[in-house]
């Protein structure tokens, strides 16, 4: 059982709470006017208010959970994670050998894209979750939010020549935590660290 039918059924409670209200509004106002022949009171505007922000407190904190959640990648009581390593392959098309491609190319959104290459393929990722590491450092700064172990970089750098990716994935556990925000079971960030030798194995495209 996927824990998300929990924050389904909450959002289900939440939608008929809103009908309640509707109705419960539509009903007072109607014997306002024809009991007590009158447009407007204090009582009854009380109420209105009590319940309309009783709907908006439950359903903003709701959508936070959805929407806002920036989980701790560290907080093993909602995330699991793993990290792959996979070995780069040199690509000696036109003008020198490289590793990597960034293409830094002016967009809308100001974000460059990576694209390395494997054995029989090349993988394009956005900057925005990936970077390169080369020289003597197995990490980037840009990649220290992520929870990458030094003592497998290192291995790695050893096993694979430092020409690798690391690719680190996080995902939410199947708990009602997660469930809330109907977060379960999905995939909370990917992350890739390009590692290769030095800069000389890096082509810029503008």
């Amino acid at each position: 059982m996927s824990w998300n039918l929990l924050g389904i059924l909450i959002w289900v409670v939440i939608i008929l709470y809103l009908i309640i209200i509707i109705q419960n509004i539509r009903t007072r106002r109607i014997k306002m006017i024809v009991k007590d022949h009158k447009h407007f009171t204090w009582k009854n505007f009380t109420i209105t208010v009590v319940e309309v922000a009783i709907f908006l407190l439950a359903a903003g904190w709701v959508l936070g959970q959805g929407i806002f959640d920036n989980p701790d990648l560290n907080d093993s009581s909602r995330i699991t994670s793993t990290v792959k390593y996979e070995p780069l392959v040199m690509n000696t098309g036109a003008g020198n050998s490289t590793y990597v491609k960034i293409n830094a190319a002016t967009r809308k959104n100001g974000t460059q894209t990576y694209t390395y290459y494997r054995a029989g393929s090349k993988t394009t990722v956005s900057g925005n979750y990936a970077s390169v590491a080369y020289g003597n450092t197995a990490n980037d700064v840009n990649a220290a939010r992520i929870p990458y172990e030094k003592k497998m970089l290192n291995k790695m750098d050893k096993k694979y020549q430092r020409a690798y990716v690391a690719i680190y994935t996080a995902k939410y556990k199947n708990n009602w935590q997660n469930g809330i925000g109907l977060h379960a079971n999905r995939i909370a960030t990917r992350y890739y660290l390009i590692r290769i030798p030095d800069d000389s194995f890096i082509k810029t495209e503008k």
